[in-house]
């Protein structure tokens, strides 16, 4: 698929703009790049950053970029906005290894970005000491948790007056493999997703810290990535990634948890297409859309290979999820979120360097626009104010 390369200054000067607006955040991996369907190390110099949008009157503008650390490896929950869009996060789990920048190295570093001035500020950085998978604030910007895969731990952060700090890391059972997590609307309950144990365990929150043990874990299907409330209706989605990296074009899925009741439990699951990077749920709860790989990351000699991505939209009905609708975008999905309409989406692209951005109209999907690309890498992660 051939694009229209925009570039973010052009962008800035012609969407619209007001007041009451939504900040989206976007992870920037300056290292990633595909080289013959396989990840690759990008030549030349390597600045990640995130960049930062506010999001009115159906449009995007950018209204600015700061030089962080991001990387692709992980979830795409890379990026946090808090709900009053004054403060972000952004987790990166790699880095070029400083002995051999052909490989890389793990990484441990969260960023701490002020967005109330008139251009996002970095103020702090923590090492934790462990290779963060993802990142999320709760609703009430007050907590933060950085599910560690490779450190098979969640890390409790504290947000106070735009200071971060650790105060708790959970470990997780032998072989779990917490990767990310989606907080409830009112930040009483989180799930997080365990890949490697095949799971999705429910927790409670109680003054700001996990109380343990979960109050149930779930098998969802193979390899839960990440999980997305579905506004105030009792209800979440997951993306199950399937078997990471094994490129056998096998079909993967979403499924739907009820969690209304005592006993939470796994209620729908459908197949969404090989792959699915990222799921999320609308705000008033009756869509859900999944950012599906598809094969694209593959080699073009691969028998399953496809030129694209797919953004896969669901409907929440009687509590099981229906598909309605497909469309293409750029090749090696990454991030997929909400604006709080309901409606308008945002889909990435590694290989493009794009964010695109959807419409649901009539129960289809509607491109919007050309995509914002970015000039400098990859967008690898997003975050959406308040989720």
């Amino acid at each position: 698929m051939k694009l229209c390369a925009v570039s973010l200054a052009v962008v800035a000067a012609v969407l619209p703009f007001a007041a009451a607006s939504q900040v989206v955040g976007v992870a920037v991996d300056s290292k990633v790049i595909l080289k013959d369907g396989a990840s690759a190390i990008a030549p030349g110099p390597h600045r990640d950053s995130a960049v930062f949008f506010r999001f009115a009157d159906g449009a995007l503008r950018r209204f600015g970029e700061v030089q962080v650390p991001a990387s692709y490896l992980g979830a795409p929950s890379s990026v946090a906005v808090s709900g009053d869009g004054k403060l972000a996060l952004v987790s990166s789990s790699t880095r070029l290894d400083p002995a051999d920048p052909g490989k890389y190295a793990d990484d441990d570093r969260v960023s701490v970005i002020d967005l109330s001035g008139k251009a996002p500020k970095l103020t702090q950085t923590l090492a934790l000491g462990v290779s963060p998978s993802s990142i999320k604030l709760n609703p009430a910007g007050t907590m933060a948790l950085v599910p560690s895969s490779p450190g098979n731990s969640v890390t409790v952060l504290s947000v106070r007056e735009g200071k971060v700090a650790v105060v708790d890391t959970v470990k997780m059972a032998a072989n779990m493999g917490a990767l990310a997590a989606g907080f409830a609307p009112d930040g009483k309950h989180v799930l997080v997703t365990q890949a490697d144990g095949q799971r999705v365990a429910l927790y409670a929150v109680e003054n700001d810290r996990l109380r343990l043990p979960a109050i149930r874990e779930m098998g969802a299907g193979i390899t839960p990535f990440t999980p997305s409330y579905c506004g105030d209706s009792g209800l979440a989605v997951v993306a199950n990634f399937g078997v990471p990296d094994s490129g056998n074009g096998d079909v993967d899925t979403v499924s739907l948890i009820d969690l209304s009741g005592a006993r939470p439990r796994i209620v729908d699951t459908v197949s969404v297409g090989s792959a699915p990077e990222d799921v999320a749920c609308s705000p008033d709860g009756r869509y859900a859309v999944a950012a599906v790989q598809n094969m694209s990351n593959r080699p073009k000699d691969h028998p399953f290979y496809s030129p694209d991505s797919l953004v896969v939209l669901l409907k929440i009905e009687g509590r099981r999820l229906r598909r309605l609708d497909q469309a293409p975008f750029g090749a090696w999905a990454e991030g997929i979120g909400f604006a709080d309409d309901s409606r308008t989406l945002f889909a990435q692209s590694i290989v493009e360097r794009a964010m695109y951005t959807f419409r649901i109209e009539d129960d289809r999907l509607q491109r919007v626009g050309a995509p914002i690309v970015f000039a400098n890498g990859a967008p690898v992660g997003i975050g959406v104010a308040g989720r």
